[in-house]
């Protein structure tokens, strides 16, 4: 199983983005592809955020990721163990999610995480593989 951070939905339905055709790919190209609805919702407020996609259209690209991406709500069990490890490792501020996200795809036993930014990944999930299209 795959899991895709926000980043790569983001740039797989938004056709504008610098890198489309990449995240596309990593959505197309991955073996049994997933996220959390955390995701989703982050995917809507960078589309209507960042990028200034109208609501309507935003909303739109973010709910027909289900055709191609399987979602699940994140499980309070979840929270509760990102929170644990990012206090044990001094993780401040907005690191939590990605932490979030970490947590999540090694419960439902990914084999890599597909992401824009390995970076946020590295501490959060030394034990997945990252990938980056």
């Amino acid at each position: 199983m795959t899991f895709l951070d926000t980043g790569i939905l983001v740039g797989a339905v938004l056709k504008l983005h610098p890198e489309h055709a990449a995240c596309l790919a990593a959505v197309e190209d991955s073996v049994r592809p997933f996220t959390n609805a955390r995701a989703l919702a982050e995917t809507f407020s960078a589309l209507t955020g960042f990028y200034k996609v109208p609501t309507d259209a935003a909303a739109e690209l973010t709910l027909n990721l289900r055709d191609s991406v399987m979602v699940e709500a994140l499980a309070w069990m979840d929270y509760e163990t990102a929170i644990r490890e990012v206090r044990s490792r001094g993780v401040m501020g907005g690191g939590i999610y990605d932490s979030l996200h970490a947590t999540f795809a090694r419960r439902k036993k990914a084999g890599r995480i597909v992401t824009r930014n390995p970076s946020h990944f590295e501490h959060a999930a030394p034990d997945i593989e990252i990938l980056v299209p």
